[in-house]
């Protein structure tokens, strides 16, 4: 949504309401998504920490609820992280 007259995107770099230049917050928008997605690729490799590093990072830039869910399940992990044992199994 546009930060100053509230309409949606319409995916162009100018806001078709109000006529505002929308490419930083595009861009901050798009870094945001990369670093989620650099999160989930971190959980999938095993590394929870990196993951909680740039789901903060993302949040902080761009907050989503999404983004929440993933900065929680990345920080879950990463606690409990050495819970798993040497091998990454569950100890069950």
């Amino acid at each position: 949504m546009c930060p100053v007259c509230q309409a949606r995107f319409r995916g162009t770099l100018e806001c078709s309401r109000c006529g505002v230049d929308l490419k930083t917050l595009m861009g901050l928008m798009a870094n945001a998504w990369r670093l989620r997605q650099a999160a989930r690729q971190a959980i999938t490799d095993g590394d929870p920490f990196r993951a909680r590093a740039l789901a903060w990072e993302a949040q902080q830039i761009c907050y989503t609820p999404v983004g929440g869910r993933l900065e929680a399940l990345s920080s879950w992990l990463a606690d409990n992280w050495g819970t798993r044992g040497q091998t990454g199994r569950s100890p069950v």
